[in-house]
């Protein structure tokens, strides 16, 4: 990467930048439905960073290189003490560092808010981001079909 890397929280203007990565990055996920994302207003977006920028209990953290947003992080609160983790990198981007920065960014929010617990959902089928998440202290809870569940105590 020759651009520098700058991580910082979502704002309302992002969410144009936001809209476009999404759509690029649901070609490559399939964690990230492309058709619900035909839906979503430049304004929806908008109140939607607005509501997350402003609310004590969630977090998004853009990864941004040169102009373009390359991947995020999104801490959602499921109850008074546990939040729900979302993570997405562009995929030729993975394997540099970029989940790791996002990782280490999100987790020391978690750990200066009244979160006690941090949970995800991953495909089985993703050995680099389950190694990602075990190197950064998440175990596995539970195990669906096709997707572990796993957990971190903050």
């Amino acid at each position: 990467m020759s651009d520098e890397l700058v991580l910082r929280e979502a704002i309302p203007t992002d969410a144009e930048k936001l809209i476009d990565f999404l759509k690029r990055a649901s070609k490559e996920s399939t964690f990230i439905e492309h058709e619900s994302l035909q839906n979503v207003t430049l304004d929806d977006e908008r109140i939607s960073l607005d509501e997350i920028y402003n609310s004590p209990n969630d977090e998004l953290i853009l990864a941004i290189l040169g102009d373009d947003i390359i991947g995020f992080t999104r801490l959602e609160k499921i109850d008074q003490y546990e939040s729900e983790l979302g993570i997405v990198v562009e995929k030729d981007l993975w394997n540099q560092g970029v989940g790791s920065f996002l990782m280490e960014d999100v987790l020391a929010y978690a750990q200066e808010s009244p979160i006690s617990k941090v949970s995800l959902e991953v495909y089985k089928k993703n050995p680099a981001a389950i190694h990602l998440y075990k190197k950064h202290g998440f175990t596995t809870r539970s195990k669906k079909a096709k997707t572990f569940i796993m957990e971190r105590m903050v």
